[in-house]
């Protein structure tokens, strides 16, 4: 909301001793008053950032006398339409999250992806498919620990071939990670807490999860986090708040912010006893892939920033998270388009 401020301040000038009224505060609305000799003028004035030290002031005449609540509005209407028509202020967007440009672009991307795609062969997309699993699989098991490298991991999906000194834990979880993704690739039902679970049960099978396709029923820490999740009795309370607002903010929300905040809310609980950010990251693929986007992978050389802004959320700020996923997106996937 803006605020009208009045500080009174003396300004000597060559031709006129005048008094004027403003403000010491950078942001807000305040008025400033003028008087030259036996008149007064009012101002309605604000300040506008340009750069770190610099700042630009648009004021508007309010008349000889101090004005009204309703003159005041309509002269910082007018000032903020003169600071956009100038570039000094951004557009508000029409998403809670996402700027517009970064909208325009992801739309773009999802249109492009769309002809790209509807355009190869069988075989094509068969490589195309096989090559996006690989790699999901291998940054995504890898971020939580599992000693693949891509070779080897491709080698275990696409080649059927177990590499030496693999471990059944890690074969398994590569495993696991294809399965998981055949079954959301078909799956056409809503999110819920039966979904959440059969993919965490996907994930998680033959491997040192203790506790498979259900919610934890122990204490946990997350490593190199401040962050405390809920109490293991707390679980199943926090995730039914996670489902009804996830059908409340669907509507509302973009699918990239839509993604990427419901990714950040199922890791701040962290329900299951292991798998928590490789379900996390299935759920936001799911997301994207439901809404005709192209799936993404977080790479582990981006280990550091997908955990900054995943921590980011801890505190309350799910925007880090949304721009980290939607610039990942834009990063991630190029396509030529035909000459004409």
């Amino acid at each position: 909301m803006n605020q009208l401020w009045i500080i009174r301040a003396h300004i000597k000038t060559k031709n006129d001793n005048f008094i004027y009224f403003c403000a010491h505060t950078k942001n807000m609305v305040y008025l400033e008053k003028i008087e030259r000799g036996d008149k007064t003028y009012y101002y309605v004035t604000k300040n506008f950032r340009i750069s770190n030290k610099k700042w630009k002031k648009i004021r508007k005449y309010a008349g000889d006398e101090p004005p009204s609540k309703e003159q005041t509005k309509k002269a910082v209407e007018e000032i903020e339409k003169e600071a956009l028509k100038k570039g000094l202020v951004k557009p508000a967007s029409r998403y809670a999250y996402l700027s517009d440009e970064e909208a325009e672009k992801l739309q773009d991307l999802k249109e492009v992806f769309k002809k790209w795609y509807g355009k190869l062969d069988p075989v094509e997309k068969k490589k195309y498919e096989e090559d996006f699993i690989v790699r999901f699989t291998y940054n995504s098991n890898a971020i939580e620990g599992n000693r693949l490298s891509l070779r080897e991991t491709s080698m275990i999906l696409i080649e059927n071939i177990i590499p030496a000194g693999a471990t059944p834990n890690d074969y398994n979880e590569a495993i696991n990670s294809k399965d998981c993704y055949e079954f959301t690739k078909g799956y056409a039902g809503e999110f819920n807490q039966k979904f959440l679970l059969k993919i965490h049960k996907l994930l998680t099978q033959n491997t040192n999860c203790k506790i498979v396709g259900g919610y934890r029923g122990h204490e946990v820490r997350i490593s190199g986090s401040e962050w405390i999740p809920p109490t293991y009795e707390r679980v199943k309370e926090e995730m039914r708040k996670i489902f009804q607002w996830y059908y409340s903010a669907r509507e509302k929300l973009h699918p990239v912010e839509l993604g990427a905040i419901l990714h950040n809310k199922i890791v701040r609980v962290h329900p299951f006893a292991d798998g928590n950010g490789r379900t996390s990251r299935v759920v936001m693929n799911w997301i994207l892939m439901k809404s005709n986007f192209p799936m993404s992978y977080i790479e582990l050389r981006d280990k550091i920033k997908y955990y900054d802004a995943v921590e980011e959320g801890d505190k309350g700020n799910d925007e880090a998270i949304v721009h980290y996923i939607a610039k990942l997106l834009m990063e991630q996937h190029t396509f030529k388009s035909e000459a004409s």
